[in-house]
């Protein structure tokens, strides 16, 4: 298992006449041996330029990359012991899937015939595509392709292993199943590896750490309870999570909450300076509802929709003064009505409160 690490990692577009666009402005990331790292972000914030300069298929325009201690910057990419399973799968049409997985050993010249083939069918059996071996590409599903990429990418027993949107043709069945089979082949692999992804739920689930990225800079790197839980910006916040967090606009009234109307307030887990102006964040799923006939305490609001989805349901509300609507998770065993009244109640510890002009999170 190998370490890898990004210092001040730059990636400058441009020059000779033409505007400089900085891609990647930066970055600075140690990932220990055996981690996955997700890099997240919208598309254009830089985390695929990351990966191709990492795999040596872009060149660097500042900083270092450091493979188990050692430079790799300047070094060419077959010289680099880096897999890559790239979204698009990269996979050699007239060639079977035995011959794909053994194209590169054979192209190298270190292995004999017998040597390749031994290697080919035993990853083949840890990965389950041995009844595959003999197919062409063209006759595989998306998910088997993605299977057959990713084989390709291991079995040179890279230093590092960088996935490029590895899930992103994939319908959801064949999502989850992957996903999970992914993340089962890293474990046992043991790889160091990158994750690209804009999918969050990818991000999520797979990720040991996650790099949230916006305009070629990390916003935040953490566990993905980190991200989840504490973001630390606006940003984050809103990129992270489904169904999106509430973001409410509202000023501190210095008695420990925040108004968001003349008759709206919410209690908060610190006390901001009064009439400073804030947005407070407040996830769907950390919302609860009471029925008013039942109980007077919380925030009255009124149903403008809802949607049963068996396993739980999403209610859209509306409060009074507030233009913007409020997302509440409900039970499965909830069924509301338009224009039926509900209180709402959120514990102060889950409400998340950042300043209206920078969008940093206030602790």
């Amino acid at each position: 298992m190998t370490e890898l690490a990004l210092r001040a990692l730059r990636k400058t577009y441009g020059g000779r006449g033409r505007a400089a666009v900085e891609a990647v402005r930066s970055l600075d990331i140690e990932l220990r041996s055996g981690e996955l790292l997700g890099l997240l972000g919208p598309s254009g914030c830089g985390k695929s330029t990351t990966l191709r300069m990492i795999a040596g298929l872009e060149t660097v325009t500042g900083g270092d990359i450091l493979i188990g201690g050692s430079s790799v910057v300047g070094l060419p990419a077959r010289r680099r012991n880096i897999g890559v399973a790239f979204e698009n799968y990269a996979l050699y049409p007239p060639l079977t899937v035995a011959e794909n997985l053994g194209f590169g050993l054979a192209a190298r010249r270190r292995h004999g015939r017998a040597e390749i083939r031994r290697r080919v069918f035993d990853l083949a059996e840890r990965i389950g595509i041995t009844d595959l071996l003999d197919a062409r590409p063209a006759g595989l599903s998306s998910g088997q392709k993605q299977r057959v990429a990713l084989a390709r990418a291991l079995i040179r027993s890279p230093d590092v292993l960088l996935l490029d949107e590895p899930l992103s043709h994939l319908d959801a069945a064949q999502r989850d199943t992957t996903r999970r089979e992914l993340k089962r082949i890293q474990r046992d692999s043991g790889h160091t590896a990158i994750l690209v992804t804009h999918d969050q739920e990818e991000a999520l689930s797979l990720a040991d750490r996650i790099a949230v990225m916006r305009d070629g800079e990390i916003q935040q790197l953490g566990t993905p309870e980190q991200i989840y839980d504490a973001p630390v910006n606006l940003f984050v916040a809103d990129f992270v999570g489904e169904p999106a967090i509430n973001l409410l606009p509202g000023t501190a009234d210095g008695a420990g909450g925040v108004r968001l109307s003349d008759g709206v307030r919410f209690a908060v887990p610190h006390s901001p300076a009064a009439g400073r102006a804030v947005v407070l964040g407040i996830r769907p799923e950390d919302l609860h509802m009471e029925d008013p006939h039942m109980d007077d305490t919380g925030v009255p609001a009124r149903v403008a929709a809802h949607e049963p989805l068996l396993e739980s349901g999403i209610a859209t509300l509306s409060l009074d003064g507030v233009a913007r609507p409020l997302v509440v998770v409900t039970g499965p065993e909830i069924r509301l009505d338009r224009d039926d009244t509900v209180r709402i109640t959120a514990d102060p510890r889950h409400i998340h409160v950042f300043d209206a002009r920078t969008g940093d999170a206030l602790r």
